[in-house]
């Protein structure tokens, strides 16, 4: 396997029931992207039939089994070329009549594998069924490639269950639909950059049936930087890849399978309050302090705040002893003097050498703690947690150093029922406010980030609030149950497939002491 591949990503208009020219324009565009060099060429989601259709019975004569006509005439193609090609279809099974929304792979041999869309969209759901399968990937000539479909982005998981099984590159076909045509998506940056892999996207920019597709083909290092794109119009992108430089074996060391098993949970499956404690909605006020000495600046800072209620969360960057000169012990203990003085909640995090830990303090002097669950100490713990803590105004899910920085950390907070999610950073600057603002949206979650500089504080609620002001001390937000309606109806934590996830949560030292055990 070469290091060196050239790929290519099509953008590309189907048009809709268009069967025999849409399967012209696919092969033409083969033939010019394999003879510039391209070894892989992704094409977008539906690309042989178009996207938006309003039943079973209307897609019915367009749907084919794999392998099939298309993948047959595409094969030939691909041999003769020596190129993969990764392509769109509606896919039927002829076992069970059951129509998918499927990616095919094929290479100079045929048909190396197909992917059935996992996480559907709204136009999706009226004629097929989600894929029951975990997420392949397929040994080639050219690198390890996973699929996945448009929808299956917006959940962390799909890729990183492509990581989890070596993935080099991910081919991505999508419809991505939105108010404007615009560059590649953030959230395919992220999705590459959790992973460290190539992401290949191919869209479309055009509009079908109302529907306006967003443009933005592109190719995404495994830094999460876009290589080359194609914003509007048709045409193609090529580019050169370096398969050596990608991350995933670096990242997935970070992770702590141990602590992973509430991202299992399907606890919004029913309305919350049903067998779950939750607070009654009311307002609050949520502030983020940036400061290098929190703690000798909170008093001042927080007779300056104005707050509008009496309920009060305060969130603190990272408190080191290189900072403080003086004990965890008696910073805590300033804390919850303040805390009860002002009649807040704190939360904040302590660095005292390599060991981190966060806490959160009631007015009431309750004092909730746990260590960072990314790091060597909690590794070695047989049952590493996430702190989620029940506070008169919301659950609240704290996040400190380390596990910031993993898309696990916000899903296991979300599963354990938190509304808020705080997070104390320190310096290390590994994670960006948009990474933060996509998990937080991905996890139904009001968001608020303390560091040292402010310019790496935010509060965060979807569209409602993005507060960010890089010249202010603390960033601060009353949010009324309006606000934070849409955080409580859980709405892209109900489409979570859950059933598909156990690979996210499997601890390998549990694997090898099975093997172990069999073979003794």
């Amino acid at each position: 396997m070469a290091d060196l591949i050239k790929v290519a990503a099509v953008q590309f208009d189907p048009k809709i029931g268009e069967i025999e020219e849409n399967r012209r324009t696919i092969a033409e565009k083969i033939v010019y992207a394999a003879e510039e060099g391209a070894k892989l060429i992704v094409f977008p989601e539906m690309a042989v039939s178009g996207y938006v259709w309003e039943s079973r019975k209307e897609i019915s004569p367009y749907v084919e089994s794999v392998p099939g006509e298309t993948t047959n005439r595409l094969s030939a193609l691909a041999a003769k070329y020596g190129c993969y090609v990764v392509v769109g279809v509606p896919e039927v099974d002829p076992t069970t009549n059951v129509y998918y929304n499927s990616a095919v792979l094929i290479g100079p041999q045929g048909v190396v594998g197909c992917y059935r869309k996992t996480h559907l969209f709204a136009a999706d759901a009226r004629w097929a069924r989600e894929g029951k399968e975990e997420i392949p990937v397929f040994e080639t000539e050219i690198g390890r490639i996973a699929m996945l479909i448009c929808m299956d982005a917006m959940y962390f998981e799909p890729s990183r269950m492509a990581a989890l099984k070596k993935a080099d590159i991910l081919a991505f076909p999508t419809n991505w639909v939105g108010k404007g045509i615009n560059p590649p998506s953030k959230t395919w940056r992220l999705r590459a950059k959790e992973n460290g892999f190539y992401w290949i996207a191919s869209n479309r920019s055009g509009t079908e049936r109302g529907a306006q597709f967003t443009g933005g083909t592109g190719v995404i290092s495994p830094s999460g930087e876009v290589i080359d794109e194609l914003v509007s119009g048709e045409g193609i992108v090529f580019s050169e890849i370096d398969l050596s430089l990608n991350q995933t074996e670096k990242l997935l060391k970070m992770r702590n399978p141990k602590a992973y098993q509430d991202i299992l949970l399907n606890p919004y499956l029913w309305k919350e309050g049903e067998t779950r404690l939750i607070t009654d909605p009311v307002e609050f006020d949520l502030v983020s302090i940036s400061a290098q000495h929190p703690i000798e600046h909170l008093q001042y800072i927080i007779r300056t705040i104005p707050f509008n209620t009496l309920n009060r969360l305060v969130v603190l960057p990272e408190i080191t002893q290189e900072i403080t000169n003086r004990p965890s012990k008696n910073e805590r203990e300033t804390l919850m003097k303040i805390s009860a003085k002002y009649n807040i909640h704190i939360a904040a995090s302590i660095r005292k050498g390599s060991n981190l830990s966060g806490f959160i303090i009631q007015p009431d002097g309750t004092l909730s703690e746990n260590i960072e669950v990314h790091s060597d100490g909690s590794k070695n713990l047989d049952e590493p947690h996430f702190l989620t803590v029940i506070l008169p105004f919301g659950r609240v899910g704290l996040l400190i150093g380390g596990d910031a920085q993993l898309p696990e950390s916000y899903r296991a907070l979300a599963k354990q029922g938190a509304d808020i999610i705080i997070v104390s950073l320190g310096n290390d600057g590994e994670t960006e406010l948009w990474m933060q603002r996509i998990w937080a949206f991905e996890n139904d979650a009001v968001l608020a980030a303390a560091a040292h500089s402010a310019e790496q504080s935010m509060l965060f609620l979807h569209s409602q609030v993005t507060n960010e002001e890089s010249n202010s001390a603390f960033l601060h937000q009353t949010l009324t149950p309006e606000m934070t309606n849409k955080v409580r109806n859980r709405p892209f934590l109900r489409r979570l497939n859950h059933h598909l996830y156990d690979s996210i949560a499997i601890d390998p030292s549990h694997i090898l002491l099975e093997k172990a055990g069999a073979t003794q």
